[in-house]
């Protein structure tokens, strides 16, 4: 019996399998689609809040931005050497005796200060929901809002989401 049908079977085998594992790989997200995180009061999480709630943006070599609605996103290009923090100040209203409240309340028009060793290298207010977002040059950074402090790393084209809890609403 001639070897033909089955190395035409083998051959029809091989495409299947590649052709299966070229559309598997196409299916992760392109890097030029946006990626959405909203903060649920402790941290942010992957997706869109239910409703009209406020949520980031963020895409890779795109500074950061904050909406409501997708269809209100616009990329800015971040320069080549520049990464982006983006963030919302909040004070916790959930937890301990806090609990069953919304879980936090925004910090609107607080100020927001970046620094690298002594030196301040910028300063941003926060929106009417609390949020604000920066480009920064790739280093290692202090974000610092009122006696909230945390250290971040900053890397080219990329977007570090920093929640800066500035106090705890305390109920007796």
């Amino acid at each position: 019996m001639s070897m033909l049908p089955n190395l035409s079977l083998t051959g029809l085998l091989v495409v299947l399998v590649l052709g299966s594992a070229t559309c598997i790989g196409s299916a992760k997200r392109p890097v030029d689609s946006w990626a959405y995180y909203y903060f649920d009061g402790h941290a942010f999480k992957a997706g869109q809040p239910a409703g009209n709630k406020t949520f980031i943006a963020v895409r890779e070599n795109v500074l950061p931005m904050v909406a409501t609605s997708p269809a209100k996103i616009t990329a800015q290009t971040l320069p080549s050497d520049q990464g982006a923090i983006a963030g919302i100040a909040y004070i916790q209203s959930s937890g301990g005796k806090l609990a069953g409240q919304s879980g936090f309340v925004s910090s609107p028009q607080t100020k927001v200060q970046v620094s690298s060793g002594d030196k301040i290298i910028a300063i941003a207010r926060t929106d009417q929901q609390g949020y604000f977002s920066l480009p920064l040059n790739a280093g290692n950074y202090t974000i610092s809002c009122g006696m909230a402090m945390t250290e971040i790393q900053v890397e080219k084209g990329k977007t570090v989401l920093v929640p800066l809890r500035t106090g705890k609403r305390m109920v007796d």
